[in-house]
C-alpha cells in the first residue's frame, strides 16, 4: 500500500501516521491542489517522481 499526499498535506499525513504506528507507510507527495482543477491539470501532476514513488513504496512492501 501506498499513500498519496498533496504537498500542503505531508507533514499532517507523516505526523498522523506516526501516530498511528505506521510511520513505514511510503507516501508519494504530488503537487496541491488535486481537487477544483481540470483532468489535465490533475494528470500533469502525475510527474515520473509520484510514478516512481509509488512503484518504490509497493516494490519495499512486496519486499517486506
Amino acid at each position: 500500500m501506498v499513500g498519496l499526499v498533496t504537498q500542503s498535506f505531508e507533514g499532517f499525513a507523516r505526523e498522523l501516521l506516526g501516530q498511528r504506528n505506521a510511520k513505514a507507510l511510503p507516501l508519494a507527495v504530488v503537487r496541491h491542489p488535486v481537487g477544483g482543477i481540470s483532468r489535465a491539470e490533475a494528470e500533469a501532476r502525475i510527474t515520473d517522481e509520484v510514478i516512481a514513488a509509488v512503484a518504490a513504496g509497493l516494490q519495499k512492501e512486496g519486499g517486506a
